[in-house]
């Protein structure tokens, strides 16, 4: 192991524990500044690599090099992107427009035709969105929807059987387009989502015997958090849910279109409802319609959901934002800063992109107590060593499966629980056996080009230096840098290293030495 990287066994994770790894490092021991005001400082190279590192699945030397010197919100707004000026997404393949019966009523032969039909579909879904995260025409879009994907939970395998990918596809492009959206409007279109009908038994819920289940998870989960509401709450919003139909196979109704939601006037409750201590009128025959059910009931109950908890929704969602991209674990310092992104995300009536802007650019995002104090997730590790490397990816799904995070297939509702699960003794070796897979599969050639991307890559000592600031999140010490260039030199002298350069095998074999050392070091997996 490299000097100066080593935890002790049982150590608390925090900050302090972190910024101590290298004990030169700067500001070590200090607090996060407590400020959303915007960082003003032109962005040097180490803060666009922290902004990169969190914002999207890791940096490019092409992307560094457009975002030096920009301000944090010039940089911010370009890698957040604008969904409704967005081309469309391109297609995973025909499979998505293909509906199968449904696989309950048939024999067993044909429910196991269907149901493999379904899991190699779904091997595709998770294929096509890796392939959306290793694209950076809209650098940050994929992060900010993996993170709705493990808010808005939905598995593929659930109870006894499976969730077409059909509807997970088209699950996956709503919040994709939502991502910056109105954070109402968002909980609206989730709660009549196909894939969150069935996965949250919505189907099931009818008149005088409702189903309880999403309206729970609506709040406890999605919203408010737990404390917010009462169990007649949850009776009354599920009163109001009651009715909303998914057209998921070929032998069922589609009123809608395939793949769509659908109501039925008969299993809706008409009666009154009375939610969070506001009512929503009763309704006759001639008024239980989709569209007025719709506006009426199911948004009005997310309207009142907001108006009357508003402090415990922009409590809750911005708490998650935090733990997400700026530190997974907060405590009292930053609990300024989640007042103040409280009170941002309310003046501007749950507006998402506002809040993400806010927080991203912020003095306390760019402070250095607040970098490299993340766990990578899988995805992060996976697709960013990818783009780093700047090599295909093989078995991608896969790998990130036996790290403990199934794309679109997370263990339970409340999703994958992050921040220390990420690493155990049983995914830390999967991490090191798929970096060492992609390593070895770089090509001599791709190495030489890997290494001529850095400036000044013809001094042994200088291209240490900026390989491991682009591959670490935080400076490392000489000591470490001096161990980094002996690995690399491999016993010759440094002033042997521009001939090493210039010769494709030997530099090929010396760079996979070097990225083997680094990527086992415990700093790699953060960011």
């Amino acid at each position: 192991m490299p000097p100066g990287v080593g935890l002790p066994r049982d150590m608390p994770m925090n900050r302090r524990v972190f910024l101590g790894l290298e004990r030169r490092a700067p500001a070590r021991l200090a607090e996060p500044i407590s400020s959303i005001e915007p960082y003003e400082e032109p962005l040097q190279r180490s803060d666009v690599l922290h902004l990169l590192r969190r914002l999207t699945f890791g940096p490019t030397p092409e992307l560094v090099e457009q975002l030096i010197g920009k301000s944090a919100e010039e940089a911010v707004d370009l890698l957040l992107g604008d969904p409704s000026q967005e081309p469309p997404v391109p297609s995973p393949g025909a499979w998505v427009n293909q509906a199968q019966e449904d696989p309950r009523g048939v024999d067993i032969v044909t429910r196991n035709q269907i149901e493999s039909t379904w899991q190699a579909n779904f091997k595709a879904l998770q294929q096509w969105w890796i392939e959306q995260m290793l694209d950076e025409t809209i650098p940050a879009r994929e992060k900010l929807t993996l993170f709705w994907s493990g808010h808005f939970t939905t598995e593929f395998t659930y109870d006894l059987g499976y969730i077409p990918p059909q509807v997970l596809y088209r699950q996956n492009l709503m919040l994709r387009r939502m991502r910056l959206a109105n954070f109402r409007a968002f909980l609206e279109e989730v709660t009549l989502d196909c894939a969150m009908l069935e996965y949250l038994g919505g189907t099931l819920n009818v008149a005088g015997t409702p189903n309880e289940n999403y309206a729970r998870e609506m709040m406890e989960l999605y919203s408010t958090g737990i404390g917010w509401y009462t169990e007649g709450d949850v009776k009354e919003a599920a009163r109001v849910l009651t009715g909303w139909k998914s057209s998921l196979y070929s032998d069922a109704p589609a009123p809608n279109g395939m793949f769509n939601t659908w109501f039925k006037p008969s299993d809706h409750d008409i009666g009154a409802k009375q939610y969070l201590g506001m009512t929503i009128p009763a309704r006759d025959q001639d008024t239980n319609t989709e569209y007025l059910v719709r506006t009426q009931e199911v948004r009005r109950m997310i309207e009142i959901l907001f108006q009357q908890r508003p402090e415990a929704v922009a409590r809750f969602i911005t708490s998650k934002l935090y733990r997400y991209f700026v530190y997974s674990n907060p405590g009292a310092t930053d609990a300024a800063v989640l007042s103040a992104l409280m009170d941002v995300f309310i003046a501007n009536d749950f507006e998402l992109r506002p809040l993400v802007r806010t927080l991203l650019a912020s003095k306390h995002f760019f402070d250095p107590a607040n970098r490299g104090v993340q766990i990578k997730t899988p995805a992060e590790f996976v697709v960013g060593l990818g783009r780093q490397l700047g090599v295909p990816l093989s078995g991608a799904a896969d790998a990130m499966a036996r790290m403990e995070q199934d794309l679109i297939d997370p263990p339970d509702v409340s999703g994958w629980p992050g921040y220390r699960t990420w690493i155990s003794t049983k995914t830390f070796p999967q991490r090191i056996q798929y970096a060492g897979q992609l390593i070895a599969a770089m090509s001599d050639a791709q190495a030489q080009a890997f290494v001529r991307s850095f400036e000044g890559w013809q001094s042994v000592e200088t291209f240490v230096a900026a390989v491991t600031e682009f591959l670490l999140p935080r400076p490392v010490s000489a000591e470490r840098q001096a161990y980094y260039q002996a690995i690399l030199l491999g016993g010759a002298p440094s002033y042997e290293w521009p001939s090493i350069a210039n010769d494709a095998q030997a530099v090929g074999s010396r760079l996979r030495s070097l990225l083997r050392a680094i990527v086992k070091a415990p700093d790699y997996h953060l960011c």
